[in-house]
């Protein structure tokens, strides 16, 4: 079977979705995802991951009004770099295979795939090295999108314009 099915029995993300979708839309492995700002990168749609992960360069931690912030910049496909500011909501934990775990901090971030857009968690991690700037994991795509692992960009970033979680 070529198809699969993102994690249909994981839990919603964060946030409405603009969109009304009464079935899973099919998405290809690889697709063009707009955060935010409208910033628009490539990314991996990855159903073995429970939660996306951004790659963010020159993180910096920030307090105000004493809750732990972070400033990040995502460059976009087309070369530009945007910075972001986003509160922290938690402390993710990634294990990896023969090594301690990496810890993360986790954002909420507006998400645009395919006409839906929704606010989910997102790790930001440093993906130098890797193909693709962006994983959307089952949190976003569980009950939304129908993973076909043998095609690449079936949908596009079309959402109503965004705006700051």
């Amino acid at each position: 079977m070529r198809t699969l099915v993102a994690g249909l029995a994981c839990g919603a993300a964060v946030g409405a979705v603009t969109s009304a979708t009464a079935e899973p839309r099919v998405a290809g492995w690889i697709e063009r995802v707009r955060l935010g700002e409208g910033v628009v990168v490539t990314a991996k749609l990855d159903t073995g991951a429970l939660t996306s992960s951004l790659h963010a360069a020159d993180v910096r931690w920030v307090t105000r009004d004493g809750e732990e912030w972070v400033a990040f910049d995502v460059t976009a496909e087309d070369g530009r770099t945007a910075r972001f500011e986003r509160k922290v909501v938690r402390i993710s934990r990634i294990k990896r295979q023969g090594q301690d775990s990496d810890k993360r901090p986790t954002v909420l971030m507006e998400v645009c795939l395919g006409g839906v857009q929704a606010v989910t968690e997102v790790n930001l991690a440093d993906r130098t090295g890797f193909k693709y700037e962006l994983l959307v994991g089952r949190r976003f795509l569980a009950d939304r999108f129908i993973v076909d692992s043998a095609r690449m960009n079936l949908v596009a970033p079309d959402c109503p314009a965004a705006k700051k979680p």
